[in-house]
């Protein structure tokens, strides 16, 4: 009846790990799957490799996995406005282009961090000289959204604003390959 119960669980747990939306919890469900997993080996009489599976599967490839989805949250968004000579505390906190909000709530809903960076310097030298992972250059009702082709989040968030389109501005995405941002 135990083992019943033990291995039903799994099965449940592998359906929520699939169908789960945020990337840390089905993490977290896939280390808990694995850790039931261990008690089914205990179960069929193989300690051995239940303690395997116990810290190699629920332990420390859990750890690793949250590790390597914590380094990855932070999103760096250079945003240039080619109307403005120089940019105000009071220009960022009531005034921000409604492009920056749809783009930041779309990487908040993701579980990522999104790193803003407003400047005045011109675009083509933001392309040119910083480390960036988005740089969005908006002149009036035109935002161009640069970023490197090979970025799957750049994918999603080109496929997000398709879905949702804002009407007042003629949205344009420019992808470059690595090491080619001209």
């Amino acid at each position: 009846m135990t083992e019943k119960i033990f291995l039903i669980l799994m099965v449940v747990l592998a359906f929520i790990a699939l169908n789960t939306q945020k990337l840390r919890r089905s993490v977290i469900y896939l280390g808990i799957f694995s850790l039931v997993s261990s008690f089914v080996y205990l179960l069929y009489g193989a300690p051995d490799v239940a303690i395997a599976e116990a810290v190699i599967g629920s332990a420390i490839s859990t750890v690793l996995y949250l590790v390597a989805l914590k380094k990855y949250r932070v999103f760096t968004i250079y945003y240039t406005n080619a109307n403005y000579n120089q940019i105000r505390d009071g220009y960022i906190i009531r005034g921000r282009a409604q492009i920056l909000r749809e783009v930041e709530s779309f990487f908040v809903r993701k579980e990522m961090e999104p790193q803003i960076i407003y400047t005045t310097e011109d675009y083509k030298k933001v392309l040119a000289e910083e480390n960036f992972d988005l740089l969005i250059h908006q002149d009036y009702d035109q935002v161009r959204l640069y970023g490197n082709a090979e970025d799957y989040q750049l994918d999603a968030l080109e496929a997000h604003m398709c879905e949702n389109p804002n009407e007042l501005l003629k949205t344009e995405f420019i992808k470059f390959e690595a090491g080619d941002k001209n």
